[in-house]
């Protein structure tokens, strides 16, 4: 349903920009044929990591020694008071979705180009609970996830995994407060679906790791069968290895 939701919204945009003039949703300049509504000079200054070039990049190695990450990348960097920043911002708490689905649709383009992510089977966005998903309009994650997946033409799955606590706000808490926050928080409802996939989990912004690690903790221990690489969006400059 989601799916179909993002194909008519794409739709939507596509007639919409033939008779009004888009805007750079990062700048606001307007622009006539802007790439996922991102203009030339604001795609040339994205601080991109350029990890899901490489195996062994700091997204994926702050696993190491705590969970076995098949693959792991971000796009951007997280930083600072920067535009990119406060994009994340707008389509996670200011009801812009659009955002959220067209950076998808620019990571998923990246992650295509790669021979590193070409055996994944399913994409999973990381569930909100219902209740954080109906104050918000609707789960960002998933968003994404629709757009990477509708670069790599592979399946989104958001009924196997059920977030089982409304749980606070990660922001703003200190390490410790993360951890304790986000124990017991999700479940398997449907591991058939799992079972012997290539997962890629996606979520938008990796800081602490504490949520992403007890979710795909649930996953390993329900459905050991199952291999998982991991998508956010948007990483923080300096993360600590979480094994160590």
């Amino acid at each position: 349903m989601m799916s179909m939701l993002s194909d008519i919204a794409e739709i939507y945009y596509d007639t919409r920009s033939l008779i009004f003039p888009e805007c750079c949703m990062v700048c606001g300049c307007h622009v006539t044929h802007a790439m996922h509504n991102i203009c030339p000079r604001c795609r040339v200054n994205i601080p991109t990591t350029n990890y899901w070039l490489r195996e062994d990049n700091p997204s994926k190695e702050c696993f190491d020694g705590l969970l076995p990450i098949t693959q792991g990348s971000s796009f951007f960097f997280y930083k600072g008071n920067s535009l990119w920043r406060s994009l994340v911002h707008r389509f996670k708490y200011g009801g812009t979705w659009q955002i959220a689905y067209n950076l998808g649709r620019w990571y998923g383009a990246e992650l295509k180009s790669t021979s590193l992510y070409d055996d994944v089977d399913i994409i999973i966005p990381l569930p909100l609970h219902p209740i954080k998903s109906i104050m918000r309009g609707y789960n960002q994650s998933r968003y994404i996830a629709d757009g990477i997946a509708k670069e790599m033409g592979i399946k989104v799955e958001s009924h196997a995994i059920r977030r089982t606590r409304n749980n606070p706000s990660q922001a703003r808490r200190g390490a410790r407060d993360r951890w304790e926050n986000v124990d017991e928080l999700f479940r398997i409802v449907r591991p058939e679906r799992l079972q012997g996939k290539h997962i890629l989990v996606v979520d938008d912004v990796l800081t602490s790791g504490a949520t992403l690690t007890t979710f795909l903790k649930e996953i390993m221990r329900t459905v050991p069968e199952c291999r998982i690489s991991i998508a956010t969006l948007a990483v923080t400059k300096h993360i600590t290895p979480l094994g160590k």
